[in-house]
């Protein structure tokens, strides 16, 4: 069972996967509790290492790279997470909910020579686009509250 780190505090990273100058953008399926059929970047909330026996460092790099490959089906390595590819910090605190959230921005670059159908979405997602930085004004991202999104795109260029 999926836990975010605590009932109070999550860290909600995302990242910008970029391949000859487009980004891949998902669909979010019509049944997500946030933003349903809007789109979004890989990546979601850390969980919390329930089965870990000995003290860990950077858990946040092996945590997107595993929610990217759960998302995408794709391999991207824990050291692609470093402070050099970090594209957006910011942090939210919702008051009625009483929960404080760490939001990170990563731009991963892909080779070029990656085959883009390599792509196989999970169920979280229904559909999948490459598109280029100057048109994220087509897409939903739910309005408002998936504006950080669009800043973590911006910021990858």
């Amino acid at each position: 069972m999926k836990h975010q780190l605590t009932q109070n505090v999550k860290l909600l990273q995302k990242a910008v996967l970029l391949h000859n100058g487009k980004v891949l953008i998902l669909q979010r399926d019509e049944s997500s509790k946030s933003r349903p059929l809007c789109w979004d970047l890989p990546g979601g909330n850390s969980e919390w290492p329930e089965s870990a026996t000995e003290n860990l460092e950077n858990m946040h790099q092996t945590d997107i790279a595993r929610e990217i490959k759960e998302e995408t089906g794709l391999t991207v390595f824990d050291q692609h997470f470093t402070f050099e590819n970090m594209t957006l910090f910011r942090t939210f605190f919702e008051a009625e909910k009483k929960l404080y959230s760490i939001i990170v921005g990563w731009r991963v670059e892909l080779p070029g020579d990656f085959d883009r159908t390599q792509v196989k979405l999970s169920d979280e997602h229904i559909d999948h686009k490459w598109i280029a930085a100057d048109e994220i004004h087509q897409f939903d991202f739910g309005g408002k509250k998936g504006d950080f999104v669009k800043d973590i795109i911006r910021g990858a260029f």
